[in-house]
């Protein structure tokens, strides 16, 4: 910053405004180095355990004490307390940032009291930097500095969520809109997805966010809710500098020519630079009242509360929060005639527990309003998994809307996160959750109240790694791609997990469901309950799947688990365009051990036709004249005329009945009947297995197509 505007941000209150009389509340910090105001910290090694000690010196004797927070500046995994009533009270991470654990009421406590001292205890990492520890308390007082305050703030609801904007006290950007990295660079400290730091060498500015059920003033801000320490320059949504890798190996360089992002409320008008963003999602049903102060360099400005930085009151209702649509491209096709291709950006603010931390995602809709069905089909399409941002299809007459969005950062093969990122929590402290799929089932009630979506017809288009949406056949008719069965076999894959997740160990005396090492084992996962329904999953290679990196040993033994659990199946469809629409509440053929199969392998990329083999792939049905009722089941079955041999042999189960639903043991008797001459060229009797799955074993199928009859005796 310029020396300019450091004299008018140090300029104190006697020179700006007189004495301040009367109690204020005053925030200050204490720490070793950096930007505090008391230094007297004292810190000694205590066996596997460090104590700090704080001198309240500067405190008034019997101060009210409104908030402290201790902040650590790096590191993770920290355990706080202090002895309260002869033993040990552990202060409290606080949500949903977990950036700072509540150190209040051990103020309170030593300052009640009258203790000088305050011993905090901190077990954790085994090292770290005392220049990294700030306690910050908010206090009764009278304040001695005052700074500009920030002015035009504003407050927009919408779905569950309070956006507040304002005009900042400075300007990161200089006022320039589309500036870009090559000049933001030597400006920034870091970028996370929680927001861009300043290179804060000369003094260090954040935005202090209130809450309160009232009109906040000085007199009742410390009985507000402190909510957010807000960074200049957070009206930008980059999440990391963007820097790239010539070659394989390096050198490293700065993309220079990236105009950083803004975030945006309204169609294309994205927040003017120099202006100060913070989004609140609503927990309660009622009125709030929201104040905005300014902390320079950890002291506070906390008497000046004017219209100017205060606002409300707003109606609050705790609703799942929504995208909101920032830009839309709409592009002529050249077929059919007067058709147009919209691709709708929106913007989405998402908190835990749908997200791992506090975060904007993009999300996409594209569609043609000329040729998509009504209702339209929907398909959910997943990007690569070392981007987190939304990869949509082609600009084309779709028939379907297609929906666009993010896994996590960092991405987790859209396998779910470890909620400890940028965050005080280490992995063993985190928990592990299936946040994209958790998302999906927003984005899709989002969808439904907007467009006229066929749920029975919900694709997921689902590209490499992770596999989960194997699990939800209560939403997918069915999945295309292939997923990765065990994101955990292969080097790339390994060691991204382990990075993301934690070592397997962490995770081993959790419940198996939030376990992520357990979770995505999927060929145990396709075997352990043949009853429980999947989706059809049409299986194919291709988009940089990298299997010889990411792990092809498990998709031999997935595949066999998917025959033996009889479940409906087709691994590189010779005719995946002559497939039948496949719907979620219409039955389809669960094939296997087809005689017409190739040999996958057993793992071994020198065994097997590996990646080229085709398991079902010539295999088809009518889905138009399926009979699904208690006691009959039926469908029209054959092999493609493109198959090596006019008729083959194959296992046939009918999997996700409506009706048809036999109990174990129940008898049935068959017939395959050839639809070329009428002749029955099979039959005989067969009992429900223990899962209630009927299966005819090696029937014939063939080119002239077979009608299959299952009735109950």
């Amino acid at each position: 910053m310029r020396a300019a505007v450091l004299l008018v941000f140090g300029t104190t209150l006697a020179a700006l405004f007189g004495a301040t009389a009367g109690a204020d509340m005053v925030v200050q910090r204490w720490g070793t180095a950096g930007f505090v105001q008391h230094k007297g910290v004292r810190f000694e090694q205590a066996g596997q355990a460090t104590l700090m000690h704080f001198d309240l010196a500067p405190l008034p004797k019997d101060a009210q004490v409104y908030r402290a927070r201790l902040m650590f500046l790096a590191g993770q995994g920290y355990e706080v307390s202090y002895q309260a009533g002869g033993t040990a009270s552990a202060l409290r991470l606080v949500g949903p940032y977990y950036q700072w654990f509540d150190a209040a009421a051990a103020v309170r406590q030593a300052v009640q009291h009258g203790q000088r001292q305050l011993a905090l205890t901190v077990t954790g990492p085994a090292r770290f930097s005392p220049a990294d520890v700030v306690l910050e308390i908010a206090y009764e007082g009278a304040l001695q500095q005052r700074v500009p305050q920030v002015t035009n703030l504003k407050a927009t609801y919408r779905a569950g969520q309070v956006f507040l904007t304002w005009k900042e006290i400075w300007d990161i950007a200089g006022g320039k809109a589309d500036i870009r990295w090559g000049e933001m660079v030597d400006k920034v400290k870091d970028c996370t997805p929680l927001g861009m730091t300043p290179l804060e060498k000369d003094q260090e500015i954040r935005y202090h966010i209130y809450r309160h059920t009232e009109p906040i003033n000085a007199r009742n801000i410390g009985r507000a809710t402190f909510l957010y320490a807000v960074k200049p320059g957070s009206c930008y949504t980059d999440e990391a500098v963007p820097w790239a890798i010539e070659g394989e190996h390096g050198p490293k360089y700065l993309q220079k020519g990236n105009v950083l992002k803004r975030a945006a409320l309204e169609l294309n008008k994205p927040l003017p630079p120099g202006t100060g963003f913070y989004w609140y999602t609503c927990q309660r049903e009622e009125k709030g009242y929201y104040a905005v102060t300014t902390c320079l360099n950890g002291v506070e400005h906390t008497v000046d509360i004017t219209a100017a930085n205060t606002v409300g009151p707003v109606e609050e209702k705790v609703q799942p929060p929504e995208p909101i649509l920032y830009r839309e491209e709409i592009t002529p096709l050249e077929r059919p005639a007067g058709a147009v291709h919209h691709e709708q950006w929106y913007t989405w603010w998402v908190p835990p527990p749908w997200s791992p931390y506090p975060k904007r995602y993009d999300v996409v809709v594209s569609f043609c309003p000329q040729t998509m069905l009504k209702p339209a089909p929907l398909v959910i399409t997943r990007g690569h998994a070392w981007i987190t941002v939304p990869e949509p299809p082609q600009k084309a007459a779709h028939e379907a809307i297609y929906l666009s969005h993010c896994s996590d950062n960092p991405n987790a093969f859209w396998m779910g996160l470890n909620d400890s990122w940028y965050t005080l929590k280490s992995r063993e402290q985190g928990q592990w959750r299936p946040f994209p799929q958790m998302r999906t089932d927003l984005l899709v009630a989002w969808l439904k109240r907007n467009f006229a979506i066929d749920e029975n017809r919900i694709i997921g288009s689902i590209g490499a790694w992770g596999m989960m949406e194997i699990e939800r056949a209560d939403l997918y008719a069915y999945l295309h791609g292939w997923g990765q069965p065990e994101v955990s076999k292969g080097f790339q894959c390994f060691q991204r997990a382990t990075s993301v997740w934690g070592p397997p160990s962490i995770y081993a005396n959790r419940p198996k469901e939030e376990n992520p090492w357990y979770r995505q084992d999927y060929g145990r996962w396709v075997r352990e309950d043949p009853a429980r329904e999947t989706p059809f999953f049409i299986i194919h290679m291709g988009w940089g799947a990298h299997f010889t990196e990411m792990g092809w040993p498990p998709f031999p033994r997935f595949l066999r688990g998917m025959i033996e659990a009889k479940r409906p199946f087709v691994f590189r469809s010779r005719i995946q365009n002559k497939l039948p629409v496949i719907r979620r509440d219409q039955s389809v053929p669960a094939f296997g051990n087809c005689s017409l199969d190739d040999n996958p392998g057993n793992g071994d990329l020198n065994n097997g036709l590996n990646f080229d083999a085709q398991l079902n792939g010539y295999l088809n049905w009518d889905a138009s004249s399926v009979v699904d009722r208690p006691d009959r089941w039926e469908m029209t079955v054959w092999l493609d005329s493109s198959a090596p041999l006019p008729q083959c042999t194959v296992d046939l189960t009918p999997r996700r009945c409506q009706q048809f639903r036999p109990s174990a043991g129940k008898r049935f008797v068959w017939t395959n009947i050839s639809l070329d001459d009428g002749r029955t060229v099979g039959k005989g009797e067969v009992h429900a297995d223990r899962y209630g799955l009927v299966t005819l074993e090696q029937i014939m199928v063939t080119i002239g197509k077979n009608r299959i009859v299952i009735s109950a005796m």
